[in-house]
């Protein structure tokens, strides 16, 4: 088949080699003549491409390709070469979610969080463009510089119009992954909408925070049916130390009932950030451990290839401490006792002992053309857990308006799990 998809697309891509395959296509690594640039081309397998036909297979693809979200993969370009159905995105030389949790195995609620928070948001966006992606998985997570990206949107929304209502056809292809699925999906209703990527977003995050899916069995039926048999257990039943809330949005999420779930992906990400300050169970929580004293603003990461946004992202962290060094009764490491550890790649827990303080804020700073985007995250030293991240979203005109900007927007809602008698 290589030498085939070579030939029918010879015009416009230099095949070099064969990347991975799944159940609906192959995906190969290839260079784009055009623009000089690695991309990885996927390939539908012949017989799906015969079941869905070229003009429903570029119909789907041309409304996923209108999707413009940090999170979400892009579409270069799609087509019908040779009477092979394809379609084409960046090559990413990172790795998939499956990759990272097949070498760790399990992953810290931080991280857990961090990446369920940014696929909420990224299929929040789609579902409002009315795209529902049907087939979330960790497989079609990419991760790109530790941010995730969601891809393949379209495909499987494609492959059930063609009339594949059924999970699974007669050649044996999964729409949808049977561990993932919600429950409508796997009792075959056509019409569904965000609430079943929520679900199947939730048994992503069961996964990565227990490393364990939250149905197993036998055989793919079996998997299916515990879907309507059995509950998914809640997540401090087999993990210690949760926050509550995350127990709590984990099991919404995965509810039987779509109905019972959050309204939108958007407000199942919302809900995934600790707002209390916690320790696991095996370790008792100490007195005043839920008021923040002492913390530090560690230097933002320059997560762009343009090295004049250091200044930028050295400014953002000096005016976030200036900031919060106007509140009483909350101790702030200076500029130059946080950024000892610029560039630098220890464990929060580690840098937060050395610097004597309860909490950490670290943030990224990323350039796209006009745009610029902050995200930050505050940390609890004892433990790890995350208390709090946002994102925010701003048009790079006043470079300083937007730093003052931001940083009291982030001062401001840190006001809330910051200690009870601190005012300016």
């Amino acid at each position: 088949m290589l030498e085939s998809v070579k030939a029918a697309l010879e015009s416009r891509y230099s095949i070099e080699r064969e990347l991975g395959r799944g159940g609906m296509a192959t995906v190969y690594l290839a260079e784009d003549f055009r623009h000089g640039r690695s991309v990885a081309v996927k390939v539908l397998h012949p017989e799906l491409a015969s079941a869905l036909g070229s003009d429903r297979f570029l119909r789907e693809i041309r409304l996923a390709a209108r999707l413009n979200h940090p999170h979400i993969l892009p579409l270069f370009d799609s087509g019908d070469a040779g009477g092979f159905l394809f379609y084409v995105m960046p090559y990413i030389e990172g790795e998939s979610l499956r990759d990272r949790m097949n070498r760790e195995g399990q992953l810290t609620l931080e991280d857990s969080l961090h990446i369920g928070r940014a696929v909420a948001g990224a299929l929040d966006y789609a579902h409002r463009n009315h795209i529902v992606h049907r087939d979330i998985k960790p497989e079609n997570i990419m991760l790109n510089e530790g941010e995730p990206m969601v891809m393949d949107f379209g495909i499987a929304k494609a492959v059930t119009a063609a009339g594949g209502s059924e999970t699974l056809t007669q050649t044996g292809m999964v729409i949808g992954t049977p561990a993932y699925v919600s429950p409508e999906q796997a009792a075959g209703e056509i019409e569904i909408d965000g609430r079943s990527d929520q679900y199947s977003l939730g048994c992503v995050l069961f996964e990565m925070m227990t490393g364990k899916r939250p149905f197993t069995g036998p055989t793919v039926q079996a998997v299916l049916t515990k879907r309507f048999t059995e509950t998914v257990p809640a997540l401090s039943e087999v993990l210690e130390g949760v926050p509550d809330e995350i127990d709590r949005a984990l099991s919404k999420a995965l509810s039987r009932d779509a109905a019972a779930r959050f309204t939108t992906s958007g407000e199942f990400g919302r809900a995934l950030v600790v707002t209390t300050v916690t320790t696991p169970t095996s370790s008792p929580v100490p007195e005043g451990a839920q008021v923040v004293k002492s913390m530090a603003v560690l230097p933002f990461a320059n997560m762009s290839a343009d090295i004049e946004n250091e200044y930028f992202t050295d400014g953002m962290a000096e005016e976030i401490i200036n900031a919060l060094s106007k509140i009483n009764s909350l101790s702030v490491a200076s500029r130059t006792s946080s950024f000892a550890f610029k560039g630098k790649t220890e464990d929060i827990r580690e840098i937060g002992k050395k610097l004597e303080v309860s909490a950490v804020l670290e943030g990224s700073v990323r350039k796209m053309g006009n745009k610029i985007r902050v995200s930050v995250q505050f940390i609890n030293v004892a433990n790890g857990y995350q208390l709090w991240s946002e994102r925010y979203d701003r048009e790079m005109e006043d470079i300083f308006a937007i730093q003052d900007d931001i940083s009291q927007a982030i001062v401001k809602s840190l006001r809330v799990i910051l200690s009870e008698d601190s005012e300016t």
